[in-house]
Order: C-alpha cells, then sequence, then structure tokens
C-alpha cells in the first residue's frame, strides 16, 4: 500500500531543490491530524500563542495573543479555544481576521525552553468570547534558532497601541529591524495557512530597500513548509518584534525565493538559500502590558 503523502507539491518540490527529499519523507510520519496527548499540558501552560491568517484582501498577517495560563484549551487535541479575554485588547484589523471557515495558523512556543508545537486548523466561530478551532495538522519542532526569554509576569492586561503604517521602510523601521532576533513568518498553501518562527542574531534580517526585506533560510527540521507554502501561494507576512522597547513591526507582501545564491550581506549557515519579502503594507504596534520579556542567552545554533 503507497503511503501518501503529509506534503503538498510546493513542499515537496523545495524538498527536491534543497535535496533533503529522504530526511522529509522520515520525518513527515511527526505530522498528525490532533494534537498529542504529552503536548496537552504543555499548551495549558503556556501565556501566549502566535496567529498566521489571510486578511480579507488575502495578504498574510503574524501576530501574537496572550492570556494568562490557561486560556488556551487544547481539549483533547481535536479543537483548540483560545480566550479572548476582556482585558485583553487586540487590535480591530486583528479580530477582523478571524472568521468562521478561515484557514489559520497557531504556533505555541515557550521561548524559555525553547519548545514549541505548530497547530494548523480551520475557524469554527468565536463563542463565548472563545476563538474555536478546528484542528488539521499539528506537529512538534526543533528548538534551533530560538533566542531564550523568560516571562515575567503574567499577561492578564494589556493593549497594542497603533503607531503607524505605509508600504516603505523609514529610519525607524530599519533601526527595529536592525535590532530584532525573533520575528514570526505566516504562509498559506493548498494544506492551509502555517505560522513559523524566524530566529538569529540581531538584525539577522536584512533591509535591502525601502520596500524590500531579506531573512535567511537557515538549515531545519527539512519539511520546508514554509518554503513550500511560497512556491505554492507567493505571498507572506512577518512580524518582528524588539523587544527592549515592545515594539511589534508586522510586514506582508509578495515573496521571491533564492536557491544557490550567494548574498553580500547575509549570513545563510552555509544553505545559501533566503527569500525577499517586497512589502506591500506594514503595520505597527506598540505593547503595554503588566508583563515583561528577560532575555537569557542566544541559541548556540546561530550562524
Amino acid at each position: 500500500m503507497t503511503k501518501i503523502s503529509p506534503f503538498h507539491e510546493g513542499e515537496l518540490e523545495v524538498q527536491r531543490l534543497a535535496g533533503e527529499q529522504e530526511i522529509a519523507t522520515k520525518v513527515g510520519d511527526l505530522i498528525q491530524e490532533t494534537v498529542l496527548p504529552r503536548a496537552l499540558d504543555f499548551i495549558r501552560q503556556q501565556s501566549v500563542i502566535w496567529i498566521g491568517i489571510e486578511d480579507q484582501e488575502n495578504l498574510l498577517w503574524a501576530f501574537p495573543l496572550f492570556g494568562s495560563p490557561g486560556f488556551i484549551n487544547p481539549n483533547e487535541g481535536e479543537m483548540i479555544e483560545i480566550y479572548l479575554g476582556k482585558k485583553h485588547a487586540i487590535p480591530d484589523k486583528w479580530l477582523s481576521y478571524l472568521k468562521k471557515g478561515k484557514s489559520i495558523a497557531c504556533l505555541v512556543i515557550e521561548l524559555s525552553s525553547r519548545r514549541r508545537v505548530r497547530i494548523n486548523g480551520i475557524i469554527q466561530g468565536i463563542n463565548e468570547g472563545r476563538l474555536e478551532i478546528d484542528v488539521q495538522q499539528t506537529y512538534p519542532n526543533c528548538p534551533k534558532y530560538i533566542r531564550k526569554r523568560e516571562l515575567q509576569g503574567e499577561p492578564d492586561l494589556y493593549q497594542f497601541h497603533y503607531k503607524s503604517s505605509g508600504t516603505a521602510i523609514n529610519a525607524q523601521l530599519e533601526n527595529i529591524i536592525n535590532q530584532s532576533d525573533t520575528a514570526f513568518v505566516a504562509s498559506n498553501g493548498p494544506n492551509g495557512a502555517d505560522v513559523s518562527h524566524r530566529g538569529g542574531a540581531s538584525g539577522f534580517i536584512k533591509c535591502e530597500s525601502d520596500n524590500k526585506i531579506t531573512v535567511p533560510d537557515y538549515k531545519g527540521n527539512s519539511m520546508f513548509n514554509t518554503l513550500g507554502n511560497f512556491k505554492a501561494n507567493p505571498f507572506g507576512g512577518l512580524i518582528i518584534i524588539e523587544f527592549n522597547q515592545d515594539y511589534y513591526l508586522q510586514l506582508t507582501g509578495k515573496i521571491n525565493i533564492c536557491f544557490n545564491k550567494e548574498h553580500p550581506k547575509l549570513t545563510t549557515g552555509g544553505t545559501n538559500r533566503f527569500w525577499e519579502l517586497v512589502i506591500h503594507k506594514w503595520q505597527l504596534f506598540q505593547l503595554e502590558s503588566n508583563f515583561k520579556w528577560e532575555s537569557l542567552d542566544f541559541s548556540p545554533h546561530n550562524p
């Protein structure tokens, strides 16, 4: 009996281009249709979940939802509920994306332990302040390139303040990008939406011009979910966090993938692989909250 691949054609194509089909086939067994029992308590203990989703114009965005431990309820692993509390002031733009029937990506990541679980599914609706998501695909990720940070305080009260938006990078945004070591990327392909962590040394993401940035693609789990989605649907969203001043910079636009190509300013860790985001729109928010992130150390895997 022929085994059905969990990967769509875009992912399979990138795996072939990278020469990592054999590894991908093996690690593909990690992909499940429900959250594994051993991950349920881990999810319940978390205070942040990262979301990837399309807007009404089919542009992709990534953003976080915070709450006290327990605000994410994985139930038995077939449905995820996320409590959208009254004390959690989520920008109206973000809330408007959360519509019934839409594909949504979730990433539960604990920066202090570098443990993470990806959960992709379909929104069933918002009932009594809880976002309900039917799980379609879930799997753990490796701990590489994550800068350790400890969450100080419980995020039971916060508000994102809109600062500015536009289509071209200015000096303030370039400074945020140059200082950041953590980002999250949203994509959408034949198997639905996906959101993934990207990290490295400070300034690992580079500004090419006022409307283009480049992001290195380090060696990972060989699944190539993000790049595979980009192959199938060349649009993506990125949120870059500058933890010192609590800036959250969202960018969305067209994606160009570069294989076997050296970049004069970019460190790829030997993959010679990176992707460009040609910016269609950006939004800048600043977080006001009763919690802070304490920086611990960089990942030893950073190039």
